[in-house]
């Protein structure tokens, strides 16, 4: 990119930082999508949120405290794993947690973590009529001639609502 226009480079920014600097980019630049005579303009943080990864990261942000509960409520065993996969990232928001490092904390072999989050996916489709997670996950290399593996993490506000759900349950 930098050949074809020196004036942009490419940075990597992990994905769910990705609305924090669009609005910090905004914020800086000035940028406003309002013209004379309309509505107010929208703030770096609207900017932010209409991204692609801001919409994604608004709508995993949308699980309030009582979607929460309801979710550590139900005693299906797919969920339930999810449960105690978000009581480990809870505790360190934003930090990546391997998929073998979660299926050695949770004492689950590896296939058995695999068909726990797919059921979780149908249970949220089917009973909560929703298509995002409450966490997020990404496939990063896994290290020399390992392939690769997927990390998982959720944001702060899903942290802190999760903490909250889980004090009140």
């Amino acid at each position: 990119m930098s050949q074809e226009n020196p004036e942009y480079v490419s940075v990597p920014v992990p994905a769910h930082l990705v609305p924090a600097v669009y609005a910090f980019i905004a914020e800086r630049s000035g940028v406003t999508a309002g013209t004379a005579g309309s509505a107010a303009a929208p703030t770096a943080a609207d900017l932010a949120i209409r991204s692609p990864q801001g919409e994604q990261q608004r709508r995993r942000d949308e699980w309030t405290v009582e979607d929460l509960r309801t979710l550590i409520s139900d005693r299906r065993d797919s969920v339930q794993v999810v449960v105690a996969i978000l009581d480990i990232l809870a505790q360190q928001p934003g930090t990546r947690v391997g998929y073998g490092d979660l299926a050695g904390a949770l004492q689950l072999d590896r296939t058995r973590l695999r068909g726990a989050l797919s059921g979780f996916t149908r249970v949220l489709k089917a009973h909560y009529e929703r298509e995002f997670w409450p966490m997020w996950w990404t496939e990063v290399p896994a290290g020399e001639g390992r392939g690769s593996e997927f990390v998982y993490y959720v944001s702060d506000v899903v942290a802190r609502r999760w903490l909250e759900a889980r004090a009140e349950a």
